[in-house]
């Protein structure tokens, strides 16, 4: 009788041992071929890297966002070195999609239905119309849908981000960390700011000074740092010591900024924190938060966004002050430039108000002959509302209005309901902010058009919603699911 030929047992865990091997041997050069050497090398850890994150939404939100924030562009002369990622918009995508498909694996791991926030439900079903509206007008101009739909891929993420982090299952202790990193970042930004102009390392402004941050995303989120911490202190609360600490770092970055939109949106906002804050009746702060609202329209829209010449010995900001003078409106080409877009671009619109132009639209000089020419300006607009409309139709101006309404809803319930002092002060910091933003994007189109700052944006509205949602509900723990339907790599660590 021929004997049976049995592998020993340590044979299968050396052949298991080997095919492991040679995977990794494998991905290893697939990264070197791709990302280079180091790149390469470092390959073979960002796939159980990756598996951990997808088993933890909030680790991997946390990832992404942190990144986003952390991350400066090119023209930021400390720590550039990720600058680059903003340049692979396929990356970018990845990443959004990864946080997405975090919290799906989540909700049916668990076995929990998908939530949309009320109060974002009209704002994302007309975003979501406007983008269809937006392909199909540019699918009509000759661009394919695929083109179409790629183009519109920093709405995507306005549409997908704030539902993903609204379904995010926290509990108290996590909520209370994640406003304190919130505002950890709005001052470490603001630290790194200051350093950035001690070191004369940013972008130069007025000819003999250096500024902390000219892109819009680290400044919105040194904004609302400084209005939670304002917002907590005028409410009660007590923040802690490196909160208040923070406070003059977050006050220097804004202003070394120069970006005179940002510090109206800001003066505005820190105006609505003390009336509400100090009130002790909703009703009798109506009318004064109208008129400051209404004031800083008006101011935003005077704003002189590149300055004129001034004496070797003025200072930048008391030349920045000045400046905002409305008499100067139009003493400046880029000021004018400003405005004669404007024209152009409401001339463009009321050609086609309902379906819009498309994406790949650019407004033509018809009405009025342009001081100066940008490269690619055409295809931009210096006010949000207005790029929605001119490229999305109608629906893009109704989605665009809703969005910040909603969000603004958000932050009030946020604020009236929060059960943590400290998720008070941000959610009244958050309401005040979004006055401030809708006075911002009169002079910058940001949100939906600048990629870190809609990154942010959006997870900060999903933020809101999942705070709204947790103060309107009792703490109860979730079922957990059954233990055969949890795979081993899919559990999330112990709490």
């Amino acid at each position: 009788m021929a004997r049976r030929l049995r592998l020993h047992p340590m044979g299968g865990e050396v052949a298991l041992a080997a095919a492991c091997g040679a995977a990794v041997a494998l991905l290893i050069l697939a990264g070197m071929h791709k990302l280079g050497t180091t790149g390469g090398l470092f390959a073979p850890l960002a796939l159980p890297l990756l598996l951990v994150l997808l088993a933890n939404p909030l680790w991997m939100t946390t990832a992404v966002v942190g990144a986003i924030v952390v991350l400066e562009g090119p023209d930021f002369g400390l720590f550039s070195f990720g600058a680059g990622i903003y340049s692979h918009r396929t990356l970018l995508n990845v990443l959004v999609a990864l946080v997405v498909l975090s919290v799906a694996i989540e909700l049916v791991r668990a076995r929990r239905r998908l939530w949309i926030p009320q109060a974002l439900r009209i704002p994302l079903g007309l975003l979501l119309a406007a983008i269809a509206v937006g392909a199909i007008t540019s699918h009509s101009s000759g661009v394919s849908f695929l083109t179409a739909i790629r183009a519109e891929n920093v709405l995507i993420y306005l549409l997908l981000l704030p539902i993903a982090i609204a379904n995010l299952d926290l509990e108290r202790e996590q909520v209370v960390r994640m406003l304190q990193g919130w505002i950890a970042l709005g001052a470490l930004k603001g630290l790194l700011g200051v350093i950035e102009v001690a070191a004369h390392l940013g972008v130069p402004i007025e000819g003999q000074q250096t500024l902390t941050y000219y892109e819009p995303t680290a400044n919105w989120i040194v904004m609302i740092s400084m209005l939670a911490v304002l917002a907590a202190a005028l409410s009660g609360y007590r923040p802690p010591l490196w909160m208040l600490v923070s406070a003059p770092l977050l006050v220097a970055s804004l202003v070394l900024s120069y970006r005179r939109s940002f510090w109206i949106g800001s003066v505005l906002g820190a105006v609505l924190v003390a009336i509400l804050a100090l009130s002790p009746s909703r009703r009798r702060i109506l009318i004064p938060a109208v008129v400051f609202i209404a004031a800083a329209f008006w101011l935003a829209d005077s704003v002189n966004l590149e300055a004129e010449s001034q004496s070797p010995t003025q200072s930048p900001i008391v030349h920045r002050i000045e400046s905002l003078e409305p008499s100067k409106l139009t003493s400046n080409v880029e000021d004018r430039y400003r405005l004669d877009e404007r024209a152009n671009v409401l001339a463009a619109i009321g050609r086609n108000p309902i379906a819009g132009a498309g994406l790949f639209a650019e407004w033509s000089a018809s009405t009025r002959p342009l001081p100066i020419e940008h490269e690619g300006g055409r295809l931009y607009v210096h006010f949000d509302a207005l790029w929605f409309w001119f490229k999305l139709g109608i629906l893009g101006l109704l989605a665009y209005l809703s969005l910040l309404a909603g969000t603004a809803l958000l932050s009030w319930r946020v604020w009236h309901s929060g059960r943590e002092p400290l998720t008070r002060a941000y959610g009244l910091a958050c309401l005040c902010g979004v006055a401030g933003l809708a006075v911002i994007e009169t002079t910058g189109s940001f949100t939906g058009v600048d990629t870190r700052f809609t990154i942010l944006l959006a997870a900060q509205i999903g933020g809101l919603a999942l705070l709204a949602r947790r103060a309107s509900t009792p703490d109860a723990a979730p079922a957990p699911a059954p233990a055969e339907v949890q795979p081993a790599w899919l559990r999330l660590p112990a709490r």
